[in-house]
């Protein structure tokens, strides 16, 4: 009771009477009649357009003579042909290979594994074989522990194999490519009766399928596999989709409060814009419009940044509104310039924060594997083809020099998009201070460290955490999400301190855990300051989340050193306080080499860490560790590996300094206690005390 008030006062007095309401109506059975199961007769959807057919017939006829323009005309097929072999010299057997394995029922689930199926069974969890039950998707809970994660039943039901089934087609001509899309949806709506399952739970969910089977649709309409009977049932399963994702959008824009009410809107005003004749198109068009608008410019901040704390959510959203944006360009419609403009600078924000040679970027905040338009063979850590493509959208020009990135830009934005004039934005050390984010670039290497007051729900108890990368290789990681329903060590591992690039104090996650993705006491950090000039490039800031005590972090990056200070002070209440530091590598080879030296291994070089303390120490390097969960990352949603964990521990009375010095190997580093300096080579940097206004003495 008392962590549900808590809950009820953190997320406020709207959020509070929404959710009682909610769970009033489903407790007494409103919500399930809301929502009637129904089988829509032909009579009835034809009653429920504006046309004044009878049969399906009629219908197809008269849809591919007059259908609203999209991405691309089934008549561009051999120039997109031309295109994809050019653009892919060496891939194109990739794509068709995976689309074969998806004629055998071997699907990709996130990314990265693939699941085979003797028989497709929407409503299985593929990780343990256990079925959800075919009941009102009202009476299944979202987290049940009796099925395990939902993610895992619902990545299939996405239809993300539709675009490589596409892709494959037009470079193949092969007819058993739309072939097998036909049959995979009248499978899917022969087991997913209306409203019935655990596919209908969430109205994101059924935006991303509502696009995939568009996409199919707009492809395949003039081949003989589409025939006027499944046209028919694809826009009845449509019309039923958007219907529910009118009826229930409250749910994501009061409770939720997130993507999902960005990705419902771009449903409703998705089939409100392609499907003019349906009787509730104007309204869904309307009301879609209405929330792209106000959510895009509630959830993305003015700096760039995004209210999830997340990389890959911001993409998500990167793609929602690509789609939506170019879709409207297409229909004689469009957003306000306050919108494309916060857009451009989302864009940006990743932009600034990605590695050059691999197009990654920090696997920070919540990665739960979202890829809805796979349209590249790029890997899905790589951020290229959809910053491409939306700046394409926004600008006219191109993010990137030509690559295979440059085919999901193709797809969306048609033949004429590769012959853009190529933008290339200058990447820079930058402050995002809405957002919290603090990114020091130079020419080998950059890091980003995080540093806010969250106004909007934290994901992950991570502040301070620095991510860095060196020549492409990302050297100090963030551990990912691995899964939104494992079991609670792992949980509190993955979304907690303990598996961040920060300091633990008294081995407590820097804020409380009540629910699964809700935080309490929500963390409140200050910045001291950040700025860059000709040599140096110093951060400086600090959380108070560990009252009466504070852990400051000051950060100088200078050519190809980086000096990380980590400061605790405070209220030590005549008590042993127990410091724990961690450095998460994203890298495999690491090993002591002396008493307070590590070395990284890299590609073609290795770097040193090295670390300093003013108080006796003890350390571990800990890799894939289960009886207490240390050292793992989750680069892709359901897979963990086992990587190197650096933890230091001390036990201290008083204030206490750890720095961390990661060079190259050649730099010689040494720490003078009774001078307060760090020397590199012949640079001498000057520390202030413990609790003085700054740390690093430099003008």
């Amino acid at each position: 009771m008392i962590t549900t008030l808590k809950i009820m006062r953190q997320m406020g007095l709207d959020w509070t009477l929404f959710r009682l309401q909610y769970e009033l109506n489903k407790k007494m059975g409103f919500l399930e009649k809301k929502f009637p199961p129904h089988h829509m007769t032909d009579y009835e959807f034809f009653e429920k357009t504006n046309l004044n057919f009878q049969t399906q017939e009629e219908l197809h006829f008269w849809w591919k003579q007059n259908k609203a323009p999209f991405f691309f005309l089934s008549e561009d097929k051999k120039g997109i042909q031309d295109r994809m072999f050019s653009l892919l010299p060496s891939m194109e057997n990739d794509v068709i290979k995976i689309a074969d394995e998806i004629c055998e029922n071997n699907f990709l689930y996130f990314s990265n594994w693939n699941v085979k199926f003797e028989k497709i069974n929407w409503h299985i969890n593929p990780v343990n074989n256990i079925e959800v039950p075919k009941v009102h998707w009202v009476n299944i809970k979202d987290l049940e522990n009796d099925f395990g994660d939902i993610k895992y039943i619902w990545e299939l039901s996405r239809f993300p194999f539709v675009y490589t089934i596409v892709r494959a087609f037009i470079l193949t001509n092969d007819d058993k490519y739309p072939a097998k899309y036909w049959e995979l949806f009248e499978n899917w709506i022969g087991e997913n009766p209306a409203e019935i399952g655990v596919n209908y739970k969430c109205g994101q969910e059924m935006t991303f399928r509502i696009m995939a089977w568009i996409f199919g649709l707009y492809a395949f309409i003039s081949h003989k596999e589409t025939t006027p009977d499944r046209m028919t049932k694809m826009l009845k399963m449509i019309y039923c989709h958007a219907d529910h994702i009118d009826r229930h959008y409250d749910f994501a824009l009061k409770s939720v409060r997130n993507n999902h009410s960005i990705s419902e809107a771009a449903g409703m005003y998705t089939v409100g814009l392609l499907f003019p004749f349906f009787d509730k198109a104007s309204r869904w068009k309307e009301k879609g419009k209405k929330y792209l608008e106000e959510e895009g410019l509630r959830q993305v901040y003015s700096d760039g940044t995004y209210l999830q704390h997340s990389m890959n959510y911001q993409r998500l959203v990167v793609q929602v509104y690509t789609w939506v944006f170019q879709l409207a360009k297409k229909n004689n419609d469009q957003f306000s310039d306050e919108l494309h403009d916060r857009l451009k600078k989302c864009a940006l924000f990743l932009y600034n924060n990605q590695d050059d040679q691999t197009g990654k970027l920090p696997n920070y905040g919540m990665n739960d594997g979202a890829l809805i338009h796979p349209l590249a063979s790029n890997d899905y850590l790589d951020y290229r083809p959809q910053l491409n493509a939306l700046w394409y959208v926004l600008t006219g020009k191109r993010l990137y020099l030509s690559g295979i990135h440059e085919e999901n830009l193709l797809w969306l934005c048609g033949i004429d998009s590769l012959s853009a004039p190529i933008d290339c934005q200058e990447k820079e050390t930058k402050s995002y201070p809405i957002g919290g984010y603090y990114t020091i670039r130079e020419k080998d290497s950059f890091g980003m460290i995080r540093c806010t007051t969250f106004k909007d729900r934290p994901a992950q108890a991570d502040m301070l955490h620095l991510d860095l990368w060196w020549k492409g290789q990302n050297v100090l990681t963030d551990a990912g999400t691995f899964s939104y329903n494992t079991d609670i060590d792992q949980f509190l591992f993955f979304n907690g301190t303990s598996s961040h690039n920060t300091l633990m104090i008294n081995n407590k996650d820097q804020m409380d855990k009540a629910q699964r993705f809700i935080w309490l006491n929500w963390i409140k950090s200050k910045l001291l300051r950040f700025y860059k000039d000709d040599s140096v490039t110093i951060f400086e800031g600090e959380h108070s989340n560990y009252s009466p005590l504070i852990h400051r972090r000051s950060i100088l990056h200078k050519e190809n050193c980086w000096i990380i200070v980590d400061d605790m002070f405070g209220d030590f209440q005549s008590k042993n306080q127990n410091f724990s530091l961690r450095w998460l590598f994203g890298v495999n080879q690491v090993e002591k080499i002396n008493q307070n030296t590590w070395g990284i291994r890299l590609e073609d070089e290795q770097l040193n860490l090295k670390i300093f303390s003013s108080q006796k120490t003890n350390d571990q390097i800990s890799i894939g560790a289960t009886n207490i969960i240390r050292g793992w990352k989750s680069l892709y949603y359901g897979i963990k590996e086992a990587a190197p964990q650096l933890e230091l521990n001390l036990n201290s009375k008083q204030n206490t300094r750890i720095i961390t010095v990661i060079t190259t190997q050649e730099n010689t580093i040494n720490y003078s206690l009774e001078n307060n300096h760090v020397q590199i080579n012949d640079y001498t940097l000057l520390l202030f005390e413990i609790g003085d206004n700054h740390v690093f003495k430099v003008d």
